[in-house]
């Protein structure tokens, strides 16, 4: 069982947040992708981890159940996403969490860490996750991004539609349920133009705050991840000695979707480190 929360930012943002799993159970964040929502982690609510840990999803500003606010200047800054992850982690009282952050989560964990450090987590999953983007990211992002890139920002209802299709049928190496690609368009769907705007044409690096964050971290990526191509894990990696590096071969942009059991011998893992 899980229940749905209603988190009120200090700017006035309405964040919905999933809260499930063992409520004295070691909390676990996870941070969803661009223009989807807490939803995409559903099978890990319902897995084995729920029986042993405290789960917590929220959906980004502007995603999924969460307000959308009109105007760039609530998404542009990234003080408001790492403030969003902050007031999300102090309301719930969630002490030393796991955050598990998957790809444009990244950017939100990234800009956590820039104004907050990483003194009141426990540990760092970066699953196949964007911590550089703009500029900073040439040769980053694979063909299931770029090729879709412009329908994705695109202000023509149909071309969007087309565009989050071909972007979610890319995220996998081989194809996932339909009910599966369904829900995540219908995320898609709920992102207004704005907001994608505003978060996609965003130009960060957030290498800094990783080498100065001495928590335990894990990276988990796919090799044949065509959303964020697998040297943005390398790049991780390649930062501190102490990184545990996890590939998982054959497997796209989900892997707790393409390979459950990699994903959780990995996520396990980490867990045992941060103890």
């Amino acid at each position: 069982m899980s229940t749905r929360r209603a988190i009120l930012t200090d700017d006035g943002v309405t964040l919905a947040v999933q809260d499930g799993g063992r409520t004295d159970g070691r909390p676990i964040v996870f941070l969803h992708g661009i223009a989807q929502s807490s939803g995409a982690w559903r099978a890990l609510f319902e897995g084995p981890l729920a029986k042993t840990h405290r789960l917590v999803a929220l959906d980004m500003r502007g995603h999924g159940s969460s307000s959308a606010p009109e105007g760039a200047e609530a998404y542009a800054s990234g003080e408001r996403l790492g403030a969003d992850l902050h007031e999300v982690l102090t309301e719930l009282g969630l002490e030393r969490p796991v955050v598990v952050a998957w790809s444009y989560g990244g950017v939100v964990l990234g800009e956590y860490l820039r104004r907050y450090t990483a003194r009141a987590l426990g540990g760092i999953a970066w699953v196949a996750a964007a911590v550089k983007v703009g500029k900073p990211a040439a040769n980053l992002f694979g063909s299931g991004m770029m090729s879709n890139a412009r329908a994705i920002l695109s202000s023509d209802a149909a071309a969007y539609e087309e565009g989050a299709r071909a972007f979610v049928r890319a995220c996998t190496r081989e194809p996932l349920l339909e009910t599966f690609v369904e829900a995540a368009v219908a995320d898609m769907r709920r992102v207004p133009l704005h907001v994608r705007r505003a978060l996609l044409t965003r130009s960060e690096d957030y290498t800094p705050e990783i080498v100065a964050s001495d928590v335990p971290m894990t990276t988990i990526h796919g090799s044949d991840d065509a959303i964020v191509l697998a040297r943005m894990s390398e790049e991780i990696a390649a930062l501190r000695a102490d990184v545990e590096s996890v590939r998982i071969e054959g497997v796209g942009h989900v892997p707790w979707m393409e390979a459950p059991e990699h994903f959780h011998a990995a996520l396990r893992s980490l867990l045992t480190r941060v103890g």
